[in-house]
């Protein structure tokens, strides 16, 4: 079966990331997931997308993660990220954390992220653009909603 994720970035864990115990304490995993969305963003010229300069912006409305084992200080993680789903105003991405070294799977999470009007802020249709670029960089895997 062939990878889903088709992009991926580097992120060494810093001191402050850890805990009492040494490993990478769990509410960093999101903003890991934060530096990898903006990455995936930025490697498809998107990033207006995420500006509030355009009209409308995207925040999450939901994100979960599950962790399978320890990274600890000085630790290069990979963490790949991709679109897996686009609705009528949200979209989802998936996330996947490697240990470099181990080749092990740290941690895997999601996050769903709503468009909406930047005055209004009600939800409104993701946008063509986005959702050209998408398709065209996830290919078959991504999935899309009316």
């Amino acid at each position: 079966m062939p990878d889903p994720f088709h992009f991926s970035t580097e992120i060494r864990v810093r001191l402050p990331e850890t805990d009492a115990f040494g490993i990478v304490f769990h509410g960093c995993f999101f903003t890991y997931f934060d530096v990898a969305r903006m990455d995936y963003v930025r490697n498809l010229g998107m990033m207006d997308f995420i500006r509030p300069i355009s009209g409308f912006t995207a925040p999450i409305a939901h994100a979960s993660c599950d962790f399978k084992s320890p990274a600890k200080f000085d630790d290069v993680l990979v963490v790949h990220a991709r679109v897996a789903e686009i609705g009528r105003t949200s979209f989802t991405m998936d996330f996947r954390v490697i240990h470099k070294n181990a080749n092990a799977l740290v941690a895997t999470g999601k996050t769903v992220q709503v468009v909406v009007d930047e005055k209004s802020w009600k939800a409104i249709p993701v946008p063509d653009a986005f959702r050209t670029k998408v398709r065209a960089f996830e290919g078959r895997d991504l999935v899309e909603r009316a």
